[in-house]
């Protein structure tokens, strides 16, 4: 499906190219030229003006590519100016592209019969401002781009675990870095074990999967800044629960563990592709959690790369365990900014559903930054405290900290168990995307069923925000 850019600026509407089916538009407003470019109008509710987002284009957009398939409709022409109204022409362009391809994706790579693919050609957004058509068309193209790397991140968690395993996450990292300048190093286990990295070392152990970390770092001619932002990605490609395991129900969901690394991932993509002059690194620790007899043991202590050590006291907390290893291998960098991104507790999605992910952290700077690209890119956050009162949940008995929670606060107890792996920079946030990083029941406006891809474009607007 082909998306570009139409000016009806200097000729009439019934002027316009041939080919036409359906048009959308969110507003009307008596502007009866509209019905001699299209063979049919679909007006698109954009709900109240005070309540008018982005993200309400996005998903008006979805709507009009849904309602043209289901016409089964070869061209659509979008009516940008009747989306048109506290955001910028550009702003309103990226927005819509964007609702157009996530909606769009599907992924049935496995099935022997897929679906029939749809006989929808093109998308024209339209408008008749020329001035701005240079400005749309720069849109059209870094939204295509991110959307892109939304995709390929959702691609790699919809992988299945048996596919997707550590070395296969880090082989499709490196493969994408080759294609995309970026540069991408790969540790094995043996190079772990050097680093001392206990975490990851002993979340790996029960499985016959080796671990691997991945280091993808972009590279721009003139970065802004000396030193990078730094972005940390848990990848647990299937999460068991190890010793401690989980019930049965849902465990195929775990496949999902991995969500993280793939947002970073996805990321580094889209921020190489679109020459952003910000230096960035990704981190991924990648590794299985698996019982089995060499597996860890509730009750084990294990030292992270810091030098701290912890008392794991649930298997199933995991995920923490390798983030630890991963943000303390980040002080390497001296980090102007550090950022972690994890399918961490379930605690969190049960507090906010599969609406908003959690985030936490010791800049509050960084943290309103995280805030206000949610509601720029519709990934929107809810901030919780990190008050040193809640630190005695973690205290342990026998080493400097244990893996959960004594009884309540889960995702609070968690974020300030990475704290400590992050004391080596002021400015450092946590995301747990636990309820956000899939959808489980039914499929939403802009994903299906299955990984949404959540954390990429909520990435490259934090590094955009730098600029």
């Amino acid at each position: 499906m082909k998306i570009s850019f139409a000016s009806a600026a200097k000729a009439p509407a019934s002027a316009l190219p041939a080919g036409r089916d359906l048009l959308g538009v969110g507003s009307f407003e008596k502007d009866k030229d509209l019905l001699k470019i299209a063979d049919r109008v679909f007006l698109i509710s954009l709900g109240k003006k005070d309540k008018f987002t982005l993200d309400v284009v996005r998903r008006a957009a979805a709507k009009f590519l849904s309602q043209g398939k289901s016409l089964e409709c070869q061209t659509l022409r979008l009516d940008l100016d009747s989306l048109h109204s506290k955001f910028s022409l550009p702003q309103i362009t990226q927005a819509a592209v964007e609702g157009l391809r996530l909606s769009d994706y599907r992924f049935d790579k496995y099935k022997s019969k897929p679906n029939p693919v749809s006989s929808m050609r093109s998308v024209e957004l339209v408008s008749k401002d020329s001035k701005k058509s240079k400005d749309i068309e720069r849109a059209i193209a870094e939204a295509e781009i991110i959307s892109e790397g939304v995709i390929f991140t959702r691609n790699l968690a919809n992988e299945p675990p048996n596919v997707m395993t550590p070395d296969h996450l880090a082989r499709a990292a490196k493969e994408m870095a080759a294609k995309n300048n970026l540069t991408c190093k790969v540790l094995g286990k043996e190079e772990i074990k050097k680093l001392k990295m206990g975490g990851v070392l002993g979340v790996s152990q029960g499985s016959a999967e080796e671990p691997r970390f991945i280091i993808l770092e972009n590279r721009p001619r003139k970065a802004k800044f000396s030193k990078p932002i730094v972005l940390v990605g848990k990848g647990i490609t299937f999460d068991t629960g190890g010793i401690s395991i989980k019930p049965s129900t849902d465990m195929d969901k775990m496949k999902f563990d991995m969500c993280g690394a793939a947002a970073v991932i996805g990321a580094m993509k889209v921020i190489a592709n679109l020459n952003l002059p910000i230096r960035v690194v990704g981190l991924a620790p990648t590794c299985e959690n698996m019982p089995g007899g060499r597996a860890q043991r509730p009750g084990d202590i294990i030292t992270c790369m810091n030098g701290k050590t912890v008392e794991v006291l649930n298997t199933d907390a995991e995920g923490r365990l390798i983030l630890a290893d991963a943000l303390s291998y980040a002080k390497k960098y001296s980090p102007m900014v550090l950022l972690d991104i994890a399918t961490l507790t379930g605690a969190c999605a049960a507090a906010f559903g599969d609406i908003a992910s959690g985030v936490m952290g010791t800049d509050p700077k960084l943290v309103n930054r995280v805030k206000e690209a949610g509601e720029v890119t519709g990934e929107r956050v809810w901030e919780l405290p990190l008050w040193d009162d809640y630190f005695d949940l973690i205290k342990a008995t026998y080493a400097d900290v244990q893996n959960i929670s004594k009884k309540y606060a889960g995702t609070i107890t968690a974020g300030l168990f990475l704290k400590e792996f992050a004391d080596h920079t002021s400015s450092w946030a946590h995301l747990d995307v636990a309820g956000t990083a899939w959808n489980e029941a039914a499929p939403k406006p802009l994903s299906p069923i299955g990984a949404t891809g959540v954390g990429v474009r909520l990435f490259v607007e934090i590094v955009k925000s730098y600029l």
